[in-house]
């Protein structure tokens, strides 16, 4: 169980629950680069998953592995229910697809994404938490943004995708613009979740 600093007031209070340490880690260093959203905390198990939603420095906004090595992840979900009812949970899923959301939660649930998909997919489910829910990317701009976490150059994306040159720094900005980020937080954040997604593949 670690802790971050306090987030600011317009962010929202981050808690990732995960027992796989490198999927962990990936998942945090992603998702401290998100404008609107500060990882205060993270658990690898369910105990301290409870301890950190039962007090008053509850969070926001719950990622949650549904599979912990001491129980089930949803009795995190139930003790954060209980002191922060207007808080939100993203669940984590390799079963996504057969996962029944218990009816007293479904108000909390915000969505269940499986671990198995693409990053973006978790990604899409955040922005729609986050208070600046930014426009979403269009499909062109997904495969671009794939491109720039592979450490392509803007030479190499325009061969890739026999675009110009001018035309993908054109794509390029309107996606750091789109995700409020600056060149170098976009270089990170598409790198990190390349290696992500080569980590569930």
């Amino acid at each position: 169980m670690t802790a971050s600093p306090p987030a600011t007031p317009q962010e929202l209070r981050c808690l990732i629950v995960e027992d796989q340490v490198m999927f962990l880690q990936l998942l945090r260093s992603m998702l401290e680069a998100m404008p609107g959203l500060q990882v205060v905390a993270t658990a690898t198990c369910q105990a301290n998953a409870i301890a950190l939603c039962s007090g008053d420095d509850a969070p926001d906004l719950l990622i949650l592995d549904l599979a912990l090595p001491d129980g089930d992840g949803l009795a995190v979900a139930e003790a954060l229910a209980a002191t922060r009812p207007h808080a939100k949970v993203v669940v984590l899923s390799g079963q996504a697809s057969s996962f029944v959301c218990p009816a007293a939660l479904q108000p909390l649930i915000a969505g269940v994404v499986d671990k198995t998909s693409a990053f973006g997919q978790l990604t899409q489910v955040l922005e729609r938490c986050l208070p600046h829910s930014s426009e979403p990317l269009t499909p062109r701009q997904e495969e671009i943004y794939g491109l720039i976490g592979q450490g392509l150059t803007n030479k190499e994306i325009a061969r890739a995708t026999e675009l110009s040159v001018a035309t993908v720094e054109t794509h390029r900005k309107a996606i750091a613009q789109k995700l409020g980020m600056s060149g170098s937080e976009l270089v990170r954040q598409a790198s990190l979740r390349s290696r992500l997604n080569a980590v569930e593949g």
